[in-house]
């Protein structure tokens, strides 16, 4: 079961010389499904208020199925991991159109503090807001399990 859910119109501007989305709207809308997840639990479309910045430093996406201008593009965040000083999600994009799964998709953010432009620890806020939504902890490196 998604923890969060977002749905986005597929506009002509999203395609390419093909006539489907371009590979990067895919990371807009799952960057929007984002925003819309942390406005509707905090009120904030980000959280420079808490001293923090949060820039992408990874994104991959394997994808299965075109979307095509009209279609509804669903975005569902499937998983959040919370490390230290990092957030990774895990996006599943469905053409919900044709009902076909289109993407899969995963967009890791570290903090970072605005002042140094160096990575920072996640603010405590930030942290307990997104397990509070289900996100999980990730196991401190060299941490062992018993």
């Amino acid at each position: 079961m998604a923890l969060f859910t977002s749905r986005h119109r597929v506009y002509w501007s999203d395609t390419d010389a093909a006539g489907i989305a371009h590979f990067t709207s895919f990371f807009r809308y799952c960057e929007k499904t984002e925003e819309d997840l942390l406005y509707s639990v905090a009120g904030k479309r980000d959280f420079r208020s808490v001293g923090v910045l949060l820039p992408r430093v990874k994104a991959s996406c394997d994808y299965l199925y075109p979307l095509y201008p009209g279609d509804v593009a669903r975005v569902d965040i499937e998983d959040i991991v919370v490390g230290d000083k990092s957030v990774t999600y895990k996006f599943t994009v469905y053409n919900e159109t044709r009902r076909q799964r289109s993407a899969e998709c995963e967009i890791v953010a570290v903090a970072v503090d605005p002042k140094t432009m160096r990575s920072t620890s996640l603010p405590g806020e930030l942290r307990q807001l997104l397990i509070s939504i289900g996100a999980k902890e990730k196991p401190l490196q060299g941490s062992s399990l018993k």
